[in-house]
């Protein structure tokens, strides 16, 4: 995939450079016409008149395992769009959504979440017939955003999503596009970009830092992307870099695993850490918690396999290499010219203290109130918070006027912040630990290709 990547970017910057001399033989007109784009887009900052969302899940509105509809509208996109007053167009996605979604049954503890039936199949897109511009499409890498196009007939979940998003209207005519096609066929005024999460998440899923996109694979990719956005269209570019991909509650530390294991077991933590194979500091996915009663009844032999967690060391790798990514992101960002939005900072600032609405404070840890039932995605609370930094942001960098999403009418309405939880459950009593298959319903379009 990489190596194929490579070679699209070359063939593209070298169309580009043809396609720009071929108006002339001197370049005189190259660089005209370069000046001309550049001069739009910034007459372009703060024009909301025209705007696209280019991305993954984060940007698609992906909550408890889905994208559905009716938790689309409460993805941060959205949210924006409204604070700001223009129009978006979501690829709604009826019920049960895509895959379906994940319900909470009980609190426990242990917490019993499902995922609504098979045998109950989405109707696709609410709006087959019309043309979105929210372009983000849930599991979609970086290489994706240029390079993956709707498949007329998919077979796999990623396929399938992929054409959900960008399948329709243009596959009833013969025309399939990737997100950056579309964007360039929209010559918007203003792209909102946020990429990269899928190829930092995948070793989250996988147990393996080595599944993550290699830095200068990264790097080639997303300097090509913003190439072709910033000679190809005349917008301003909105762009968000990566979250410390380790901090999310999809994972749990190793510390409380052994020490709700202990609880449960009457087992020593130090005996439950011989034979898990895990020591405070590492890390455990769902892969990782669904091998634990298997090996504790005596049905899988310990220790817990390496794709089941991520070590103190391998935690380490993966943080050095977000933050090799984000040095990405702000590099091209400021070549470009680009408005950086930092969520990185902004989910450090939610890992360490929280965020607290009308006297309570909610936390990233699961059913904390940030983060929804996959313990990758935000809730409605944790969607709004991204969009207010995201606006936060544009007023002091270019000055726009736009205010704040007021957070107390949304942690009001959203499920899962924890005072709406079921009645009688102390915080402190509620679990800390998702269950295996919650996180399992996500793994086939996360940052993985078929």
């Amino acid at each position: 995939m990489n190596s194929r990547s490579v070679l699209l970017h070359s063939s593209l910057a070298a169309a580009l450079t043809l396609s720009f001399a071929g108006c002339n033989n001197n370049g005189s007109s190259t660089s005209k016409e370069l000046a001309d784009l550049q001069a739009q887009q910034v007459k372009n900052i703060g024009n909301f008149s025209n705007t696209v969302f280019l991305g993954d899940s984060l940007t698609a509105g992906f909550q408890s395992g889905s994208l559905l509809d009716t938790t689309q509208v409460h993805g941060w996109a959205p949210v924006l769009a409204a604070q700001a007053g223009f129009n978006i167009i979501q690829p709604l996605i009826a019920y049960p959504g895509a895959p379906n979604v994940l319900q909470l049954e009980s609190l426990g503890p242990p917490p019993v979440i499902t995922q609504v039936e098979p045998t109950v199949t989405t109707k696709g897109r609410d709006n087959f017939a019309t043309q979105v511009t929210d372009l983000a499409v849930p599991g979609a890498l970086l290489n994706d955003v240029m390079n993956t196009l709707p498949l007329v007939n998919p077979s796999t979940p990623q396929q399938q999503i992929t054409q959900l998003v960008l399948g329709f209207p243009g596959l009833g005519y013969g025309q399939a596009n990737s997100q950056a096609t579309f964007a360039i066929k929209a010559q918007p005024t203003t792209i909102f970009l946020w990429i990269g999460n899928n190829d930092a998440l995948v070793a989250d899923e996988t147990g393996m830092p080595s599944s993550m996109t290699s830095v200068a694979n990264f790097t080639s990719q997303y300097q090509a992307l913003i190439t072709e956005l910033t000679t190809m269209t005349p917008a301003h570019l909105v762009i968000a870099n990566i979250p410390d991909v380790t901090k999310v509650p999809y994972l749990t530390p190793a510390a409380l695993v052994l020490g709700e294991v202990s609880a449960e077991t009457g087992l020593p933590t130090a005996v439950l850490s011989q034979i898990l194979g895990i020591v405070p500091g590492d890390l455990v996915n769902p892969t990782g918690t669904a091998e634990i009663p298997l090996i504790l009844t005596g049905q899988q032999k310990g220790p817990i396999d390496d794709a089941g967690f991520l070590s103190a060391a391998e935690v380490v790798t993966v943080q050095a290499q977000v933050t090799a990514f984000n040095q990405v992101i702000a590099s091209q960002a400021k070549a470009a010219n680009a408005t950086l939005v930092d969520i990185n900072a902004l989910f450090n600032q939610a890992f360490a203290n929280g965020v607290t609405i009308n006297g309570y404070t909610g936390t990233s840890s699961f059913l904390g109130g940030i983060f929804a039932l996959d313990g990758i995605h935000p809730t409605n609370v944790g969607y709004a918070v991204v969009a207010n930094t995201f606006i936060d942001t544009m007023n002091t960098a270019i000055s726009t006027k736009i205010p704040d999403v007021p957070l107390g009418p949304v942690a009001a309405s959203d499920p899962y912040w924890p005072p709406n939880l079921a009645a009688g459950v102390a915080p402190s009593a509620r679990p800390r630990i998702m269950p295996a298959n919650a996180g399992k319903a996500i793994a086939p379009i996360l940052g993985k290709k078929q």
